[in-house]
């Protein structure tokens, strides 16, 4: 199972880090090795000093012309786009923080922290800047799906989140702040519900569009791709007396067809979401809402 190596480190007390290299390189395939744990871990012993970045870079050269001359120019393409896939997917999962996506998707109160706010909106740019190999059509769909996905909900967390401290953004509570006003405070309490619930639900979509993303992958990139890790999940519940794990995909007749788009944007879900809210601001409470989508995209 190859892990992402990096030649040059991104951090400045990190192995091999070099001031002088492009940032902007960092993250593509000219630092990058696939190694496997172990030697991983070997050169990167003791901040890198046992292998210095001409001696990787040399190591790098010298594996890829040991291919080239076995497989031939054509199947070395081949083998060298894959690869590169491969180093892109294991920055994705960088860039989106797979491995703490269960703790993101715990802060539902939702009280969300500014680093993970951070990186989000970092993962999102990122998203926006990539295109995708069309040798793998499915994969590119995916993560095009993700990044439409990723973008509703930044755009959406932006239009209701306030500071609440320096370390935490807060769902903004405006019917907290009135004096004696029925009406007024029925309507805002609305609004907060409407807002709340929309994060819920785009969070679940992300959680989907992600797992899709890793389906694909498996399926044109490396069968083998995540074959440890799996899929990811989101979490639910107040993290303290009731806490359990969702396990979340499109059903497959949501991603059937040539070009699948199985999120269907963010305005039609507020819409279903205050259509139901308008009459009662309780009303999702209890709702499944991990098919809410399904039934926004049946009308």
């Amino acid at each position: 199972m190859g892990e992402e190596a990096h030649i040059r480190s991104a951090q400045p007390d990190g192995p091999r880090y070099d001031a002088g290299y492009d940032a902007g390189k960092l993250d593509t395939y000219e630092n990058l090795l696939l190694l496997c744990p172990t030697h991983h871990t070997l050169i990167d012993k003791n901040s890198g000093v046992g292998f210095s970045v001409a001696n990787l870079k040399e190591m790098k050269a010298s594996h890829e012309q040991l291919v080239t001359e076995r497989l031939g120019a054509g199947e070395e393409s081949q083998r060298e786009l894959s690869e590169r896939m491969a180093a892109l997917l294991l920055v994705w999962e960088q860039k989106m923080h797979l491995d703490q996506w269960e703790s993101v998707t715990a802060q539902l109160n939702p009280d969300l922290a500014d680093v993970g706010y951070t990186q989000m909106i970092d993962a999102g740019a990122w998203l926006l800047k990539m295109r995708w190999p069309k040798q793998f059509p499915r994969t590119g769909q995916a993560f095009r799906n993700l990044h439409h996905v990723m973008t509703d909900l930044l755009n959406h967390l932006q239009s209701c989140m306030e500071t609440k401290n320096e370390f935490f953004w807060k769902l903004r509570r405006n019917y907290k702040r009135i004096g004696w006003d029925p009406e007024a405070y029925k309507a805002l309490f609305a609004e907060f519900q409407s807002e709340r619930f929309s994060i819920y639900v785009l969070v679940i979509e992300v959680t989907k569009a992600i797992n899709w993303v890793i389906a694909e992958a498996a399926c044109e990139v490396d069968e083998f791709y995540r074959f440890d890790q799996g899929l990811i999940l989101m979490q639910d519940g107040d993290g303290v007396f009731n806490t359990w794990m969702m396990r979340l995909e499109y059903e497959p007749d949501e991603v059937a067809g040539e070009n699948p788009a199985p999120h269907p944007g963010r305005e039609p879900i507020i819409d279903f979401l205050n259509d139901g809210i308008s009459g009662n601001a309780h009303h999702f409470e209890g709702y499944n809402l991990a098919a809410l989508v399904r039934e926004v995209k049946a009308l």
